[in-house]
């Protein structure tokens, strides 16, 4: 088995407090560049430009000891505050959080962003989530070779299934290794594709919470424009309501179609 949580001792903790810092900082200068470059919603006379809030928006908990491992100050969301975070929504205003997150004691575990985000957003009932993949990686079919624009959720489940991928309830991904499978093998060792694998799982996390679609884009520019607001997009959808638009019938839509005409 392969796991994807690492150990935070009191040294990488200091790191990592240190890097959330400056990643905090930066993205607010950015993104209050950018509401003051564009304005915000005008009411009556008056425009309302945005802020940037952070905060203890969420608690954190231990990992505590996993199969003898002690991971220190690795932990994962203890609770959402959800009614502070709509509240500063409410006057315009931007949430963000840091991978940082606080116990109800005082003491700061490390969180993983990606489940924070999945956590996050089912709690708050969010109708998108977006993933960006560091590497770019996409999904390609095999027999046209072109882009795999959506996914079901059935597709996202079995497509984990066959690689053996779960994530874990405290936020880490497992991956049960299969010694007779040369395509899991050869996925592990590409970081593309294992980084993609992860970010689905994540994705069906976020969706079994709550959340209607989730989003796995390339950190390109104008890449978010592109998939939120052109009919194709730029990335991978995965969603559990119906949103695949108008296409050609194949052999695996006989099923439902007859279903569906079956009244008739």
């Amino acid at each position: 088995m392969m796991s994807s949580i690492r150990v935070t001792d009191e040294e990488t903790l200091r790191v990592v407090k240190e890097e959330a810092g400056f990643v905090r900082f930066e993205i607010e200068r950015r993104l209050a560049k950018s509401l003051r470059l564009h304005g915000g919603l005008v009411k009556g006379s008056e425009s309302l430009v945005g802020n940037v809030v952070s905060g203890n928006f969420y608690s954190a908990q231990p990992f505590g000891v996993v199969d003898g491992i002690d991971y220190c100050w690795t932990g994962f969301p203890r609770k959402v505050e959800i009614e502070r975070i709509r509240q500063v929504h409410e006057t315009n205003d931007i949430v963000l959080l840091t991978s940082l997150g606080v116990s109800p004691s005082g003491e700061i575990f490390n969180v993983n962003s990606e489940f924070l985000a999945a956590t996050v957003a089912g709690s708050m009932s969010a109708s998108k989530i977006i993933y960006f993949n560091v590497h770019g990686t996409s999904f390609q079919n095999k027999l046209t070779e072109k882009p795999v624009q959506n996914l079901r959720v059935s597709d996202a489940k079995n497509l984990l299934e066959y690689y053996k991928m779960r994530i874990h309830p405290k936020g880490f991904a497992l991956v049960d290794l299969d010694g007779d499978s040369p395509q899991q093998s050869a996925t592990l060792r590409t970081p593309g594709s294992m980084e993609t694998l992860i970010k689905v799982g994540y994705s069906m996390v976020a969706l079994e919470k709550g959340v209607k679609r989730a989003h796995i884009l390339a950190p390109e520019n104008g890449a978010l424009v592109q998939e939120l607001y052109t009919r194709d997009g730029c990335g991978t959808l995965i969603s559990r309501d119906i949103y695949e638009g108008i296409r050609r019938a194949d052999v695996s839509d006989v099923a439902g179609i007859s279903e569906l005409t079956e009244p008739l």
